[in-house]
C-alpha cells in the first residue's frame, strides 16, 4: 500500500516558536515631608482621636461594602478597590500587593487614629515573603535625608529590616539619581525613572518596588497562524473538515480596532463514535456509501480505476478496516487536544480565560482575564466583588476531558489580545476614598512609630505600573501544510455529525484582569484592558 494512502486524512503543521514573553512591573513610592507648623505629638495624637469620628464611620462603612479577607487563595476587595475607584473606561495597570506592602511598612510607624484608619483596610493581612531573582523581584527600602537620618526611631528601622529586608539608604537628597538607580535595579530595569526631581522639603522615601519578567509555562500559537494540529482534529466528522487550511484574518476589538493577538484551541473529546453507533453499523453505512461512489465514478477514493467486481469488495473492506482504526485512534482515548495550557470558565455573565506562566523562585503566578458577556466593563467593575471573581478562580477548568461535559466533544477556541502599557493611580486620594485620610492630614497624622521629629505626615503617594503581555519571539511563518484537497488525499470520504459543544474564549470586548499567586493567593496585579495593541500586517511573512 502506498505511504499516502495509510491515512484517510492528514494534516501536518509545524510551528517554530522561540519564546513567548510577559512582562510586569510595577513600583510604589511614598514621601514623608516636614511641615515646619505642624502639630507636635501628642497634641496631635489626641486631636486626632477627637475629630476623627467621621473618618471612621466612613471607613467602616467601607469595610461593611468591601470586607478585606485574604485567605485561601482568595481574591480580597482590596485587590479591586482601585479599579472601583478610578473605574473610567481606559487600560489600567496597579500592584495592589505593592500597596499593600507600603501600608504594612507605614503601619508599623503610624500610630492613633492613624494606624486604625490603615488597620481598619488590612485587616489581618501579613505579608509574603518573596525570593528575588533573574526573573522576579519585591523590594523594600527607606531613603532618608541625611540630615534627617539622627531622627529615626531605631526600633522602626530594625522593624523594616527585619520583618520586611528593607535597605535604609542615606542620601542628600540634591538629586533623584540614588532613588532611581534602586528602583531600576529592583524592577529588572523595566522602570528605568521613578522621579524626576526632589522636593526641598522631603525628608524620606518609604519604596516598594516589585517587577516580573516569566515567560509562560506553554506558549501560545500566533493569533495570525492556522492553530489546529493533526491531534486536534478528529477524522470524519463534518464539524472539523474544514481545518485544514490557514486563513489570514484580521479581528476587531470592541467594534473599531484591528487588534493583534495570540490564538488558543482545545478539543476534548467524551463522545464515543464506535461505541454510540456501533462498528457493524458504521462499516454497512459507510461501505455502502463508498460502493455506490465508487459505482457512480469507476475509480477508487484516491483516483485509481476500478471497475472489477471482486477488486472493488477488496477496496470497500481495506478502506473500512483503516476507516474504524482511525475511529477508534480518536475517540477511544478520550483525547485532550490543545495549542496551549489554559483554563476556562464561562456563564452567561462572563467569560474567562487563565494561564499559568512558569514557576520561578518556588512561586507560581496565574494570569486571568474577566470579560462581561451583558454589560460594559465600566458597569461591571461597578458591581463585581471579591466574592464573584472567587467563585470564578473556585471553577476554573483545566483541560481534562473529565472536566467537560460527557457525551460530547468539547470544541474551545478563541483569541486572547496582546497589549502594553503604562499607567500611574491617583493613590493618595484612592487611599482617602476607602477611609486612609489622617496620614496625608499635617494636623492628624501620627507616625511618631518612624520618628521623634513633630509634624511629620505623608505628603505624597504615587503608584506607577507597567505591562506588556505579548508572545514576543513567536515565529510562525514555518506552518506548513501537507494536506487540503490534492494528490495526498482521498477524494471520497464519508462525515459523520457528532455532537460538538463550542466554547467560544474570544476576548473582544474590554476586560478585567488578576496576575495572583496560586499558592498564597496574593494578587500581584488588577487592570483593565479596553485599547490592545493593534495588528500590523506583513504580508510578506505569509508568503503573499
Amino acid at each position: 500500500m502506498s505511504e499516502k494512502r495509510k491515512k484517510l486524512t492528514k494534516i501536518e503543521i509545524v510551528i517554530c516558536v522561540i519564546s513567548v514573553l510577559a512582562v510586569i512591573l510595577s513600583g510604589t513610592f511614598m514621601t514623608v515631608q516636614l511641615v515646619q507648623n505642624g502639630v507636635a505629638g501628642k497634641k496631635t495624637t489626641a486631636r486626632t482621636e477627637k475629630t476623627g469620628s467621621a473618618e471612621s464611620e466612613k471607613t467602616q462603612k467601607f469595610m461593611a461594602e468591601f470586607p478585606y479577607d485574604l485567605q485561601n487563595n482568595a481574591v480580597s476587595n482590596f485587590d479591586i478597590a482601585f479599579l472601583k475607584a478610578e473605574n473610567e473606561a481606559k487600560n489600567k495597570i496597579y500592584s495592589p500587593l505593592s500597596i499593600k506592602y507600603t501600608l504594612k511598612m507605614l503601619e508599623e510607624g503610624a500610630g492613633g487614629n492613624t494606624k486604625r484608619q490603615i488597620s481598619d483596610v488590612l485587616g489581618d493581612y501579613k505579608v509574603t515573603k518573596y525570593t528575588s531573582g533573574a526573573n522576579m523581584s519585591l523590594a523594600n527600602a527607606l531613603f532618608v535625608r541625611d540630615t534627617f537620618k539622627d531622627t529615626l526611631e531605631e526600633s522602626y528601622l530594625s522593624r523594616l529590616q527585619i520583618g520586611y529586608n528593607a535597605d535604609v539608604i542615606c542620601d542628600p537628597f540634591t538629586s533623584p539619581d540614588r532613588v532611581n538607580s534602586w528602583v531600576k535595579e529592583k524592577t529588572l530595569g523595566l522602570i528605568p525613572q521613578l522621579k524626576d526631581d526632589m522636593d526641598p522639603s522631603l525628608n524620606f522615601l518609604l519604596v516598594n518596588a516589585l517587577g516580573i519578567d516569566m515567560e509562560w509555562k506553554y506558549k501560545f500559537f500566533d493569533f495570525y497562524d492556522n492553530m489546529f494540529t493533526d491531534e486536534a482534529i478528529y477524522s470524519h466528522v463534518k464539524y472539523f473538515a474544514g481545518c485544514n487550511k490557514t486563513e489570514i484574518v484580521s479581528e476587531v476589538f470592541d467594534g473599531k480596532t484591528d487588534v493583534a493577538g495570540m490564538s488558543i484551541f482545545a478539543s476534548l473529546d467524551n463522545y464515543n463514535i464506535v461505541q454510540t453507533l456501533g462498528e457493524d453499523n458504521i462499516r454497512k453505512t459507510v461501505g455502502d456509501a463508498y460502493r455506490k461512489w465508487i459505482g457512480e465514478n469507476k475509480k477508487n477514493a484516491w483516483g485509481e480505476p476500478l471497475t472489477d467486481a471482486a477488486a472493488i469488495e477488496k477496496e470497500i473492506k481495506e478502506y473500512l478496516d483503516r476507516y474504524i482504526d482511525e475511529l477508534k485512534a480518536d475517540y477511544v482515548r478520550n483525547k485532550e487536544a490543545k495549542s496551549t495550557d489554559f483554563s476556562v470558565y464561562t456563564d452567561e455573565n462572563v467569560r474567562v480565560f487563565a494561564k499559568d506562566l512558569k514557576t520561578y523562585g518556588g512561586t507560581t503566578l496565574q494570569y486571568v482575564a474577566v470579560m462581561p458577556e451583558k454589560e460594559t466593563l465600566d458597569a461591571y467593575v461597578a458591581r463585581v466583588d471579591s466574592a464573584a471573581l472567587n467563585r470564578i478562580v473556585d471553577n476554573l477548568k483545566e483541560l481534562k476531558a473529565q472536566n467537560f461535559k460527557d457525551g460530547v466533544i468539547t470544541s474551545i477556541s478563541g483569541y486572547i489580545p496582546k497589549f502594553s502599557f503604562e499607567y500611574t493611580l491617583k493613590l493618595k486620594e484612592d487611599l482617602a476614598k476607602i477611609g486612609v485620610t489622617d496620614v496625608f492630614d499635617s494636623g492628624k497624622a501620627d507616625i511618631s512609630g518612624i520618628t521623634g521629629q513633630k509634624g511629620q505626615y505623608i505628603g505624597e503617594a504615587v503608584h506607577k505600573a507597567n505591562i506588556e503581555l505579548t508572545q514576543d519571539g513567536i515565529k510562525a511563518a514555518a506552518a506548513t501544510f501537507a494536506g487540503g484537497k490534492g494528490a495526498g488525499d482521498p477524494e471520497f470520504d464519508y462525515l459523520y455529525d457528532v455532537p460538538v459543544e463550542e466554547i467560544d474564549l474570544t476576548f473582544k470586548k474590554p476586560y478585567l484582569f488578576l496576575i495572583r499567586d496560586k499558592d498564597t493567593g496574593d494578587v500581584w496585579f488588577t487592570g483593565t484592558v479596553y485599547e490592545p495593541l493593534e495588528y500590523e500586517k506583513d504580508e510578506t511573512r505569509f508568503g503573499q
